[in-house]
């Protein structure tokens, strides 16, 4: 028969009462100076070992016994401690530790990398448009507030820009109210950003680069294949992490459409995956054939947006406080995409 000593705490005050307890076949037997009382074990659970203290044995009600004597909770606890050494001992071998780490710091990078990519594109499916227009708006407040101001380009041209965008958007039944804003955003350069819902900002120094607008169609189309793969607000939610993506699957209007200020930011700074950036292409070659444009007229604009990164670059404008965020710089591997282009006429 097992037999130890302990202190008893009845869970109710801090009087610590000097107790012996007998191991019987199927309960504790608990006495002291003022105690004498039985306990199932079925409703007793040990805690697992910490180095330097003692065990605590949890009994009904919040009371708990607690020990010293290893050897005897081993011969009371047979199979919790049997996976508790295990683990104790994992704790003490330093390669087993470094293992574990290893496989912790594995993780973590996985999740970031094709985790968190993965639940965002799961959580999108959750938001309705009229959110994600909300969403949209929201953002284009912040980019108005922040980065732009009115466009400068003259009326006469704003209509045959919105005329060539209204012929994009044609027949585009997939649930956006599709809008075109022209902004003149100095501090970004020639650029366009597709927001949430439907809202494509194009930029007066893009307008001016373009040579045609043919050129403009089809940057307009790659944005709009943005809006149609939830690309901004994927990247909103992957950027905001794990918080965000539970809101959004507990429909947490507000949370989520806070989260847009950001988004103007995200798309400038961290920019697209190259795989949101294939599929936005691949739309953008379909829909530009389907219009009577060509591919041709992206790779086009896309050298030219190359010529003036190498310009600007080479007049000594970059950098400091003025730098500008050019389209090329949230739209990398510039050269590939030109041959893509020129492939898919």
């Amino acid at each position: 028969m097992t037999e130890f000593d302990a202190i008893y705490y009845d869970g109710k005050t801090s009087t610590r009462t000097a107790v012996r307890v007998h191991a019987l076949q199927n309960s504790l037997h608990i006495a002291g100076a003022t105690l004498d009382f039985n306990v199932p074990l079925t409703l007793t659970h040990v805690d697992s070992p910490l180095a330097g203290t003692r065990r605590t044995i949890h009994l009904p009600g919040g009371a708990q016994l607690q020990i010293d004597d290893q050897a005897a909770l081993e011969a009371l606890f047979p199979r919790a401690n049997l996976l508790q050494t295990w683990v104790h001992g994992l704790e003490r071998r330093w390669p087993y530790a470094l293992a574990a780490l290893v496989v912790v710091v594995g993780l973590t990078a996985w999740c970031f990398k094709y985790g968190l990519p993965l639940a965002a594109e799961f959580a999108a499916r959750f938001v309705s448009p009229e959110l994600e227009a909300r969403v949209g708006g929201q953002a284009l407040s912040s980019l108005d507030a922040t980065l732009c101001a009115s466009t400068r380009v003259d009326a006469q041209r704003q209509q045959t820009l919105q005329a060539a965008f209204g012929v994009l958007t044609a027949g585009l039944d997939d649930g956006y109210r599709y809008r075109l804003e022209l902004r003149a955003c100095d501090k970004i350069g020639p650029n366009a950003l597709a927001l949430p819902g439907g809202a494509i900002v194009l930029t007066d120094a893009l307008v001016s680069l373009a040579q045609n607008d043919a050129q403009v169609s089809a940057v307009l189309a790659h944005e709009i294949g943005h809006v149609r793969h939830h690309h901004g607000l994927r990247q909103l939610l992957q950027a905001a992490g794990v918080a965000a993506l539970i809101s959004t699957l507990a429909g947490d209007a507000v949370s989520v459409t806070s989260l847009a200020v950001s988004l103007p930011t995200v798309l400038l700074q961290a920019g697209y995956s190259r795989r949101f950036e294939d599929e936005a292409d691949s739309y953008a070659f379909r829909r530009l054939k389907e219009i009577g444009l060509s591919p041709r007229d992206f790779a086009e604009i896309l050298a030219r947006l190359e010529d003036y990164r190498g310009e600007k670059t080479g007049s000594g404008k970059s950098g400091g406080s003025e730098h500008t965020l050019d389209y090329l710089s949230t739209h990398p591997a510039t050269a590939q995409r030109i041959q893509r282009a020129l492939a898919s006429q």
